[in-house]
C-alpha cells in the first residue's frame, strides 16, 4: 500500500479544529477533538506532548499571528498602544469564547509574547519605570479582552427599566439608534481614557 502523499494530521490542522469546537460549544476536549478530526487521542498527542494546554496556546499563536504588533517602530507611545490594542481587540472579538481558556493559563505561546514584549519596549523607551510599565500591560489586557466579551453580548445587554425617568433606561434608548456601534464606541471611548491615563505612570509624570 503506497504511503500518503502527505501527513494525515499537522498541528495547524489540530489546532483550528479545536477552535471551531470552542467557537460553536465553548470548550474541547481531547476526545471530542479526536472525533472531529478522525484520529485516535494518540495521534494528537504526538503533535501536542502537552495535551490540552498546549493546543491552546497554539490557538494563542494562530490568534496572535493575524495581526498582533510584534515588532516596535518609530510610532509614540501612545499611537503604538492605541493600534497594538485595536489589533488584539479586532483579533480576540472573532472569537469570544476563547478569551476564558486563555485568561486561565500562563500565556507562554512566542507569537503572543513577541506581541507583548514590542508593547514592553515601546513603553519602556517612552520613560515607564519597570513596575508601572507591567500594570501599563496588565490594565490594557484587561481592558482588551473585556472588550472582545463585550462585543459578542447581545445588543440589549441591560434589560430596560419600565420607569420612563430611569437613567440607564434612557441611555440604552439613545443607543439603539445604531446598536452594532455601541461595544466599538465603547472600547474607543474606554482607550483614549485609558491611553491618557496611563501616561501618569511615566516617569517623572
Amino acid at each position: 500500500m503506497p504511503r500518503p502523499a502527505a501527513p494525515l494530521l499537522s498541528r495547524d490542522q489540530i489546532a483550528h479544529a479545536a477552535l471551531a469546537l470552542v467557537d460553536e460549544t465553548g470548550t474541547f476536549t481531547l476526545p471530542g477533538l479526536a472525533g472531529v478530526l478522525g484520529v485516535s487521542a494518540s495521534s494528537i498527542y504526538h503533535h501536542f506532548p502537552g495535551g490540552r494546554e498546549a493546543i491552546i496556546e497554539a490557538i494563542r499563536g494562530h490568534l496572535a499571528a493575524a495581526d498582533l504588533p510584534t515588532v516596535p517602530d518609530d510610532r509614540d507611545w501612545q499611537t503604538f498602544t492605541e493600534a497594538w490594542a485595536r489589533a488584539y481587540r479586532r483579533t480576540f472579538a472573532q472569537h469570544p469564547r476563547m478569551v476564558p481558556m486563555l485568561t486561565a493559563q500562563v500565556v507562554s505561546d512566542p507569537r503572543t509574547l513577541a506581541g507583548y514584549e514590542a508593547l514592553a519596549k515601546v513603553l519602556r523607551a517612552a520613560g515607564f519605570p519597570d513596575e508601572g510599565l507591567l500594570h501599563a500591560v496588565t490594565i490594557l489586557d484587561c481592558f482588551v479582552l473585556g472588550s472582545a466579551l463585550d462585543a459578542a453580548a447581545p445588543l440589549g445587554v441591560w434589560a430596560e427599566s419600565p420607569d420612563p425617568d430611569s437613567a440607564l433606561g434612557g441611555a440604552i434608548r439613545a443607543a439603539r439608534v445604531d446598536p452594532e456601534l455601541r461595544s466599538q464606541r465603547s472600547f474607543e471611548i474606554g482607550l483614549g481614557i485609558l491611553i491618557d491615563s496611563l501616561g501618569r505612570l511615566r516617569v517623572g509624570l
